[in-house]
């Protein structure tokens, strides 16, 4: 099993035994905020298995129903992800914003208390796992957990400092807050973390459409190849760059000046091209198109 599949059973592993433990609490407490992180851990736990299987089928062959491979997957899930957690949020928005219109909820605040040092320390030890890894074997599925677990830490976190805040107040002159800070509290949360599930669909709705990456991923190679001297007899033309998961697709046209070249001469730009690309893609598929100047831009325009 490689470093990307175990990295994301151990993500799974602790996002249910987490998501358990916040359901329980959050049934037991009656705490919106808790439930709603114990819900969302249930969410990234389904996630992280569903992303196994995906990184095992990208590893595989293609085969006659996929013939360019199971990479058009990984951005799929990741759109599904962000999908998910938008749907999740709208529902924790409308029942604690009508809990908090009904006259709010006296939170167990010991209770909760207990809930939040181990729900902490189990999303850092997960957003950790998932950082070193990516920084090893960059993926998306592993760069959406990490922003998950990045966004799970700090709403258990904030869970834990707004608690202690109401135990400092709550016998003073404005201790009527404490029925309202566990609806506040997700309503923030779900309204500052809406542009992260907004991110993951957005980009993986773009891969999926074959638009064109962003240029941190095209600008670097494109640089290097025309700054690249060719064999004698050709000239660089069009260059395409598309992405689909961790999968790049290159096309490059090379405009043939000579109207008779050796076949080895092809051959050599052809590896030299190429060589270029697996410095830059660590997976990629680059087609290497070979023209007339009459036929320069073509393929690019069709």
């Amino acid at each position: 099993m490689d470093l990307e599949r175990k990295t994301l059973v151990y993500s799974a592993v602790i996002a249910l035994i987490l998501s358990l433990w916040g359901i329980a609490m959050g049934v037991h407490t009656e705490s919106g905020a808790i439930m709603l992180d114990g819900v969302f851990n249930l969410l990234s736990s389904v996630m992280a298995f569903t992303g196994i299987r995906i990184a095992y089928l990208t590893s595989q062959n293609y085969n006659e129903r996929f013939p360019m491979g199971y990479f058009a997957f990984e951005p799929l899930m990741v759109m599904v992800k962000g999908i998910s957690i938008l749907v999740l949020v709208a529902f924790a928005l409308s029942a604690n914003l009508q809990t908090m219109l009904a006259g709010g909820r006296e939170p167990q605040i010991g209770m909760m208390l207990i809930y939040v040092v181990p729900a902490v320390s189990g999303c850092l030890l997960a957003w950790w796992l998932c950082l070193r890894s990516n920084k090893l074997q960059a993926s998306n599925l592993l760069l959406a957990e990490q922003q998950g677990w990045l966004i799970n830490s700090v709403i258990s976190g904030a869970i834990g400092v707004a608690l202690i805040i109401v135990l400092l107040i709550q016998d003073s002159s404005v201790g009527w807050i404490a029925r309202y800070v566990d609806q506040i509290l997700v309503i923030v949360f779900s309204l500052i973390f809406l542009k992260d599930p907004y991110l993951l669909v957005k980009n993986g709705f773009k891969e999926l459409l074959l638009s064109a990456p962003e240029p941190e991923h095209t600008k670097p190679f494109t640089q290097a190849l025309e700054q690249q001297t060719m064999l004698n007899g050709f000239e660089l033309g069009e260059i395409v760059v598309m992405k689909t998961g961790r999968r790049f697709w290159v096309t490059i046209e090379v405009v043939c000046r000579n109207h008779q070249l050796a076949l080895d001469d092809m051959v050599q730009q052809r590896k030299q091209i190429r060589s270029l690309a697996n410095q830059y893609y660590q997976n990629n598929y680059t087609e290497i198109v070979f023209v007339e100047p009459s036929e320069q831009g073509e393929f690019s325009a069709g």
